[in-house]
């Protein structure tokens, strides 16, 4: 799709709590239905009402879009997806679905299916290929500040969110490519979500030290899943709604920097690939290392098992994770732990401990 042609109808901070809103769909608004058949979902338009009194009833999104990624030299294929059900689904990410109000009156319900993206970096409707990416340019330094604290019980991090490694340049500059896929999106409070800065925020999380695996899995209700604590910085969950409620995939719809990074509402998060900058990203054919935590409180490890093996979503749970022998606390240890790799949703799908209570400048 030509930028010309780019849906300049999104509207940057949607109320979904999920992630930055995009506009980019296929011409022929593709997308995959609530029982399969490929067809386009419909939304069903509730009565005008108090919608913070209806009930949040989970759902499933499957990605529709892009469901492997390139791991350096390697590029798995993706199997074949439908859309979830209300409940986990490996492959998938499990978020607190939600009512959302329409502007002029009205609510909707959040869709439980993602729209395909037709960006020159998405091929045979289930592949991102890096190198196509209209990457974000630049290698800009930004003030850091981070720190892990623990207790007999608890671990904290604290930092202001910016990463300890060089990000790209925003506002992106007009003479980028990857320029016109934000500039086509409107952003309260800016020309376009181009404009849109990378600022520090009060990153404060505490989680337990010692997290307990729950029989049932916990949907994701906030944007931020993890901390890198390699880095400092965030990861957000894998979807991008758009003003008319379409859910993408966001690493097929939108540009990142080098770091698969950019910010919303400034703040910096990484998605897909989101250790290619981390200091100590580990080495293929051997254990990786821990990268950071969830908001449970489990440990993120790399794309490569305890023999060195990688890992496929098949050898995960519904969550992501799986139980197997990791470094923990500089001992090792078997126990469960979420893995980030190159099959989609590429690192934290559901919660399958308790997730921390985030502060107001993280809720999103």
């Amino acid at each position: 799709m030509k930028a010309a042609m780019l849906k300049a109808t999104a509207v940057f901070g949607l109320s979904l709590s999920l992630c930055a809103t995009v506009g980019f769909g296929s011409s022929a608004s593709a997308s995959v239905s609530a029982d399969g058949t490929g067809a386009a979902g419909t939304a069903k338009i509730q009565p005008l009402g108090d919608i913070s009194a209806k009930p949040w009833a989970p759902t499933t999104l499957r990605s529709a879009t892009a469901n492997s990624i390139k791991v350096g030299p390697l590029m798995m294929n993706g199997v074949a997806m439908s859309p979830g059900l209300q409940s986990p689904s490996r492959n998938a990410i499990y978020v607190c679905r939600q009512v959302v109000p329409i502007p002029g009156g009205g609510t909707i319900d959040a869709p439980d299916h993602f729209t395909l993206a037709n960006t020159p970096w998405v091929s045979k409707g289930n592949t991102i290929t890096i190198s196509k990416i209209k990457t974000v340019p630049g290698a800009v330094q930004l003030p850091h500040s981070f720190k892990v604290t623990t207790t007999k019980t608890t671990r904290n991090f604290k930092g202001n969110g910016i990463p300890n490694h060089p990000v790209g340049v925003f506002p992106i500059p007009s003479t980028s490519a990857s320029y016109p896929y934000y500039a086509a999106l409107p952003a309260q409070g800016y020309a376009n979500a181009a404009e849109i800065p990378i600022m520090p925020y009060a990153l404060n999380v505490t989680v337990p030290r010692n997290p307990k695996a729950n029989a049932t899995p916990t949907c994701i209700n906030d944007l931020t899943t993890g901390i890198v604590t390699q880095t400092g910085a965030a990861w957000h969950v894998e979807v991008a709604p758009s003003a008319q409620l379409q859910i993408f995939d966001p690493n097929a719809a939108l540009p990142t920097d080098r770091c698969f990074g950019h910010p919303y509402a400034g703040m910096y998060h990484y998605h897909g690939y989101s250790w290619k900058c981390f200091p100590n990203p580990g080495v293929a054919g051997h254990p990786s290392p821990l990268y950071g935590y969830a908001i449970d409180g489990f440990g993120v490890y790399g794309p490569f098992g305890s023999k060195g093996q990688l890992i496929h979503n098949s050898d995960l749970d519904v969550c992501h994770g799986m139980y197997g022998w990791v470094m923990w606390e500089g001992k090792l240890k078997y126990m469960y732990h979420y893995v980030v790799n190159n099959e989609y949703p590429y690192s934290i799908g559901c919660f399958r401990g308790t997730p921390a209570k985030l502060p107001m400048s993280m809720a999103h």
